[in-house]
């Protein structure tokens, strides 16, 4: 019989610590990333090529104050269970499914992890590895990854339990919903997405379904490609599989560096799937809209190797493999989603058994003997029925809601009812709840014609950045905010991220001349960086600093622009008299210590990095690719007469996404 149930996961947790205090605005709408614009490509490839990039996580504020600690907690879970599948989903994780559970054969389908531990690989900086995440809205991991969504619980015609989370997502504007149900009788998992343009443009959208799985020795994907798209250097490739003696590249385990794999699918072949040496593994396969599957590897350098166990729990080596599928072809672009439209897929998740000489011999065998067992799980023909046999199910409300979102859909009726537009296309059938505090200055904005009063030395909850917040905060600063710090620094941030630099500017003077605030003061800081003038930036985010110098962002951006304008000696002296929870931060410790390194006070540097049981510390919330301490750690070994070609990172430090010499 089919089940849905809450429960509680006790299991070892970092501290997630509080938001960043500060608006995300170090890249802004003017910095659009534009890679390589070679494209090696025939004209059939089709790729939406670099189209709706988005840089930056602004109106969201960063989750960037979490630590490395791995204390247990209980975390609320959902599960949907049959007689074959348990599936457990933590909401708080952005619906993630945590868990897969094949009960035939008494095993894990996915990378589960054994701890909840973030790291900055996100659009906000904090990430968690394993199960399944689904991503919407711009490139990369979606503002909603470690956050709560709303939940709710429904169920089918027949009485089949369905587990329902939706968002709306700010930066496309968009309303995504997943309905997820477990049938009985049958071996799959199903997941149901509804998106929903609401607006009145075209708008660049981004799914991608991120899969984790076990990185098992032997291990093979199978997927309907005999090549891939890659961004070699400065262009985007398309790539033959390799099928070589010693290099066969459907194997994970043999890739040495990370390494992202869009395939190039034929025949409209929809699945992927990744088999152990056993012939037991795992299959999605989806609906037509999914055009897209990946493979991604970290590879197994020593960089690889310490990514995948830094983002699990100390002593694990947390190996795993993400295969993925996806909206279009590749990551590398985004798909123009009509105005006023809705889009719908069905994909399906589950476990396969196969003979292991039908799977680690021929590609093409392989890719029939697959094709064949998941046809016999769930059909494409079937598969297809069923998106419009559970769309009555998909527009219907939930009867019980399980856990509330942040508060920014409802706010988005608000603004929507406030100027007389439908909210047909805000699914009316989806129960957004109420605002909240978070929203408190923009339900003002939208009732009164103000953002109210706020303190200048209390952290703004929430940004916007959408058109018609724009011209209500303009009519606000000419009107009943005239003369009020908190309308023009918010008009400022708009500005800000819109690129429009001069008139962010004189919001931020008016801000400040009316009532200084270290945030206004911050954003003067990055624009005056903008026009490389570090003696405005400097004078900025010292003012900001001594307004709040207990707050951890703010000394952290502070002492990354004294290390920019080599103020070496300043940052020294400001460490010494940070207060001392700022100081035992490892980010300040890192940044501070390469100052000491380039005054060749090598000592203290060495030890501002080292533990006092000598061990190395560790960087929370170090960035992929990031090579800050490997660097300072080179640098400190020249200085102690060890040449940096003789040099060899110990291997807890070192997260370089390339690999060492002799790997390759």
């Amino acid at each position: 019989m089919s089940t849905l149930r809450k429960t509680t996961l006790h299991i070892p947790c970092s501290d997630p610590g509080e938001e960043s205090s500060l608006p995300s605005l170090w890249a802004t709408a003017a910095d659009c990333f534009r890679p390589g614009e070679e494209f090696e490509l025939s004209v059939d490839d089709g790729l939406f090529a670099w189209y709706g990039e988005h840089p930056g996580s602004f109106p969201y504020r960063m989750q960037d104050n979490y630590d490395r600690s791995a204390a247990p907690r209980d975390v609320p879970a959902v599960v949907l269970e049959n007689e074959f599948l348990k599936a457990t989903f933590i909401p708080s994780l952005g619906a993630k499914l945590w868990s897969l559970f094949d009960k035939t054969e008494g095993r894990e389908l996915l990378f589960a992890n054994d701890i909840i531990r973030p790291c900055n690989l996100a659009m906000r900086n904090a990430w968690t590895s394993g199960g399944i995440e689904w991503n919407f809205g711009c490139r990369g991991h979606h503002p909603y990854t470690c956050s709560q969504v709303c939940t709710a619980a429904a169920a089918l015609p027949d009485g089949t339990p369905v587990l329902r989370f939706y968002w709306f997502e700010r930066i496309r504007r968009c309303v995504v919903q997943m309905d997820c149900f477990l049938p009985d009788g049958r071996e799959t998992l199903f997941v149901r997405t509804r998106i929903t343009n609401p607006n009145k443009e075209v708008t660049p959208v981004y799914w991608w379904t991120n899969i984790a799985v076990r990185e098992a020795p032997g291990s093979r994907v199978v997927v309907p490609a005999d090549s891939y798209f890659n961004a070699e250097g400065a262009a985007i490739k398309k790539i033959r599989l390799v099928f070589e003696e010693g290099k066969d590249e459907t194997y994970p385990e043999t890739g040495i560096i990370a390494k992202d794999m869009f395939y190039d699918v034929k025949n409209g072949g929809r699945y992927i799937a990744e088999i152990e040496k056993d012939g037991c593994g795992f299959f999605e396969t989806s609906t037509s809209r999914l055009a897209g599957r990946k493979l991604f590897i970290w590879g197994n350098s020593v960089g690889g190797r310490r990514w995948k166990n830094y983002l699990s729990s100390d002593g694990s080596p947390g190996s795993y493999n993400e295969i993925q599928c996806g909206l279009a072809r590749t990551q590398y672009e985004c798909v123009p989603m009509p105005p006023h439209t809705v889009w719908e897929w069905v994909e399906a998740f589950g476990a396969v058994r196969a003979a292991p000489e039908k799977i680690f011999g021929d590609y093409d065998e392989a890719n029939r003997e697959i094709s064949s067992l998941i046809s016999s799980k769930i059909s494409a023909e079937e598969l297809e029925k069923i998106l419009p046999e559970t769309r009555e199910t998909a527009v219907s409300p939930a009867p019980e809601i399980i856990a509330r979102g942040d508060g920014f859909g409802a706010l988005e009726l608000m603004l929507r009812r406030s100027r007389g537009v439908t909210s047909e296309l805000m699914n009316p059938h989806l129960d957004f709840g109420d605002t909240g505090e978070a929203q408190s200055a923009f339900t003002g904005l939208l009732e009164k014609g103000t953002v109210g009063k706020h303190s200048p030395l209390e952290a703004p909850q929430s940004y916007v950045c959408q058109p018609e917040w724009t011209e209500l905060l303009r009519k606000a600063v000419r009107g009943k905010d005239r003369s009020n710090w908190y309308a023009h620094y918010l008009l400022g941030t708009v500005y800000h991220y819109l690129g429009d630099f001069s008139a962010a500017r004189r919001q931020y003077l008016r801000s400040a001349g009316l009532e200084k605030s270290p945030f206004a003061l911050y954003c003067l800081a990055l624009i005056a960086a903008r026009k490389r003038n570090s003696r405005d930036m400097l004078a900025y985010i010292r003012e900001a600093r001594e307004m709040l110098p207990d707050d951890v962002s703010i000394a952290r951006s502070f002492a990354l622009m004294l290390l920019w304008t080599r103020h070496y000696e300043e940052l020294a002296r400001a460490y010494e008299g940070f207060p001392p929870g700022i100081r035992a931060n490892a980010r300040i410790r890192v940044t501070a210590a390469t100052a000491l390194a380039r005054l060749k006070r090598t000592e203290e540097a060495e030890a501002l990095i080292r533990n006092g049981d000598g061990s190395y510390i560790l960087v929370p919330d170090i960035r992929e690719g990031e090579e800050i301490f490997t660097e300072l750690w080179f640098t400190i070994k020249e200085q102690q007469g060890v040449p940096r070609g003789e040099a060899v990172p110990p291997p807890e430090i070192d997260f370089r996404m390339k690999a060492r010499r002799g790997e390759l």
